[in-house]
């Protein structure tokens, strides 16, 4: 217990400290997170599919939302806080033969161009861009280049050095290679191995009390050809500020500042 003269400042220490606690911004909060290793899925997600990776030597039993093809997958939550801005994070696993931008057609059927996309319903499109797990058109995804790779067959750096027709080489920006363990039969080059991983991040202003995020592909051909799924997909708020909190906290600098020279000047 304080006593003597040094007690007199006590409340206004408190009142300083507390200032200074509720004006601090509001740190990022997680609102979502789902890395899909339950039985079941939610109704949050307008498709509730499950799969696992067939390569059991990574990272054990890889079990994500999917496969999916052509079409609209959903996200839904409602009742969020308060917030001004949120960050989306999640991987997303491109399986078999894409073809990125080849639209060479096939028994009249066109190769590509393969895209995959995500948007904000009501809001921003985050991204839209062709992918190619191996085809030499390329794609329009670009990033930097990962030297991973879990098997011994060519790593993600395999295309550094693209000059063909596409804006990008193969699996360009992807941080995995040839890692979930699904093949596909080309009828030219035999069985590969064919998928990629991409670790995506966005961020973008949101204050809504319900969001809705589409995450979609075109130009594929049917899944034991061209498939994608999500994992560990998790979802962070930027609270609000308390109300007046800038004042708040001038108000405890002030308090603790009067102090400090009331104190120094005895």
């Amino acid at each position: 217990m304080l006593t003597g003269k040094k007690s007199r400042y006590f409340p206004v220490y408190a009142v300083a400290l507390l200032a200074a606690l509720f004006a601090s911004p509001g740190q990022a909060a997680t609102v979502y997170f789902n890395d899909f290793q339950g039985s079941t899925v939610g109704s949050e997600w307008s498709n509730t599919s499950l799969a696992s990776a067939p390569n059991p030597d990574y990272a054990g039993n890889r079990r994500f939302l999917g496969e999916f093809g052509n079409g609209v997958v959903s996200l839904t939550l409602n009742n969020l806080p308060q917030h001004t801005q949120l960050s989306l994070s999640f991987q997303l696993y491109l399986i078999r033969s894409w073809d990125g931008n080849d639209t060479t057609v096939v028994n009249g059927d066109p190769l590509g161009p393969d895209t995959w996309s995500l948007g904000v319903a009501g809001g921003p499109s985050l991204l839209s861009a062709t992918f190619s797990n191996g085809n030499p058109a390329g794609q329009t995804y670009g990033g930097a280049f990962s030297s991973y790779t879990s098997t011994a067959y060519t790593p993600c750096t395999a295309y550094q050095g693209y000059s063909g027709p596409g804006q990008y080489g193969p699996m360009t920006g992807a941080n995995e290679c040839y890692s979930l363990g699904y093949y596909f039969n080309d009828p030219n080059l035999g069985n590969q191995a064919m998928d990629s991983v991409y670790n995506l991040n966005f961020s973008f202003a949101h204050s809504g009390s319900s969001v809705t995020l589409n995450f979609a592909a075109n130009g594929l051909q049917g899944l034991a050809d061209e498939s994608w799924g999500l994992d560990n997909v998790q979802l962070d708020m930027t609270p609000v500020p308390l109300p007046g909190a800038f004042g708040l906290l001038f108000a405890g600098l002030c308090a603790l500042f009067g102090f400090a020279r009331r104190r120094y000047a005895r």
